[in-house]
């Protein structure tokens, strides 16, 4: 399958597992209420980080292992049981000790009952195996049977969350879909590996599972840890305006990620071949994927984000206006970081340089979660998350420069800075010469449309811009 329809497809997965929650936000938000959000959120937050501890590396390790050998039947199969094993294991682990915290930390005694919910979501992950059909590119698949999936987790949402004390519903069936994917996963796996314990050998894989595992561990000490670290240090409140401000955030990042997540495993498979030649061009086009969806959007979300989260979440939760301006630029840093992180550093096995950087990374935000974090709530917890990707996003160009002599394209970027900051100063005027909260969206949104369109293709020419337009393969 070419690139543009893994393009399509994986753009479709990837904003659909945000967009489907948007689409209930505004009618859960206003049925729950920000304290419930709050602790639904808390909750799901503490019990994702088990999910990492679980799933270790096996997101990155599995897609890269499964590409490289999903010609050979033999070696696939042998692949897949390793890895099912190996994540098999850190599970067991995690759900040890998420038992044991559920008992003994006094902050979490209110919730056991939604504990013991996610840990049936951190069970059935294990058998998700999305790693495996991503490395197998089958982006199809996993499109169909996720909207399918969605559309009926949407339905129940709307059929059985009813009132402010139904938030524990709203977790069950965010938990069902969990479950009902990996089990239709398990059997539509069999159509391409068998699983055999006798064929198990994880020792060609443990010590990067290992590795990138606490990569994934390290990243979210300040990504999903911030919300845990606000319920631990504010109240819930804090903790629901910073997952909604950071919810309309995921969605935009979903969409961007799409074009790197689809080109991973493709990256990875020319490395394998020895094809660098390729390999660095196809590093060039993402950069400009990112360009080309980044600036429009940081635009957009600047002047008229706030409006925008209104609209979905209703009054009450103004609080989180000004954290979402603030995580913006992450936009474009995190853009950039999955480039230097995953489509180089992780597919050229620089693991260990992975691990480094992103230990430097959890320090920093484990400094400045402590010194801003008790007194600035949900701001403080933005600006932790601001800075230390710019650590991570610096820290990654500096060992790629050095390592592999590349130079990223400073001169585009700047170029795209210049270009875009009469964006800014239009969706200004035009924010404040209306009134009408949908008017103002509605026109923020077609002057980003048609001033990117006229500036990508005609003043930038970027290429990803230009193939699209042409409809040729990537």
């Amino acid at each position: 399958m070419s690139l543009k329809s893994n393009f399509i497809y994986n753009s479709i997965l990837t904003v659909s597992t945000y967009l489907f929650p948007l689409l209930v936000y505004p009618y859960v938000s206003r049925t729950l209420g920000l304290s419930n959000i709050g602790i639904v959120n808390f909750v799901d937050n503490f019990v994702n980080y088990f999910v990492y501890i679980s799933m270790m590396g096996i997101t990155t390790v599995g897609v890269r292992e499964i590409a490289a050998v999903r010609n050979n039947a033999h070696k696939l199969s042998k692949t897949f049981s390793s890895l099912l094993v190996l994540t098999g294991i850190t599970t067991l682990i995690a759900i040890t000790v998420l038992w044991i915290a559920m008992y003994t930390v006094p902050m979490l005694i209110p919730y056991q009952d939604l504990l013991y919910v996610g840990i049936i979501k951190l069970v059935f992950n294990l058998f998700l195996i999305e790693w495996f059909f991503m490395g197998m590119e089958d982006f199809k698949y996993i499109t169909n049977r996720s909207i399918f999936l969605k559309c009926m987790y949407v339905l129940g949402v709307f059929l059985f969350v009813k009132e402010a004390t139904h938030y524990k519903i709203y977790y069950v069936l965010s938990v069902l879909m969990v479950v009902i994917n990996a089990l239709i996963n398990l059997f539509y796996s069999r159509r391409f590996v068998k699983f055999s314990f006798r064929t198990v050998d994880m020792r060609p894989f443990y010590h990067a599972f290992l590795i990138m595992g606490v990569y994934v561990l390290l990243t979210n000490v300040y990504t999903s840890l911030n919300p845990v670290w606000l319920g631990f240090v504010t109240d819930t409140d804090e903790v629901g305006y910073f997952t909604t401000a950071t919810k309309l955030h995921n969605i935009i990042m979903a969409f961007l990620l799409s074009f790197t997540s689809i080109l991973f495993p493709r990256v990875s498979n020319l490395v394998a071949e020895g094809n660098m030649k390729e390999f660095w061009q196809k590093i060039n086009i993402s950069f400009d994927a990112i360009f080309l969806f980044s600036f429009p959007t940081i635009c957009f979300l600047l002047i008229g984000g706030p409006k925008l989260l209104f609209l979905v979440v209703g009054e009450g939760f103004e609080g989180a206006f000004l954290p979402l301006r603030i995580i913006t630029p992450l936009v474009l840093i995190i853009g950039i970081e999955q480039i230097l992180v995953i489509q180089i550093l992780m597919t050229m096995h620089c693991d260990n340089i992975v691990l480094r950087n992103s230990l430097i990374g959890a320090c920093v935000a484990i400094l400045f979660n402590i010194l801003l974090t008790s007194t600035m709530g949900a701001v403080g917890s933005s600006v932790v998350w601001l800075i230390t990707e710019c650590v991570i996003m610096g820290l990654s160009i500096y060992i790629i420069h050095k390592k592999f002599a590349y130079v990223l394209p400073v001169k585009r970027f700047l170029a795209y800075c210049v270009a875009y900051v009469p964006l800014l100063a239009v969706l200004q005027f035009t924010f404040n010469h209306l009134d009408n909260d949908y008017t103002i969206i509605c026109s923020l949104a077609i002057l980003t449309v048609l001033y990117t369109s006229v500036t990508e293709i005609l003043i930038l020419k970027n290429k990803v811009a230009l193939q699209l337009l042409t409809s040729l393969h990537l």
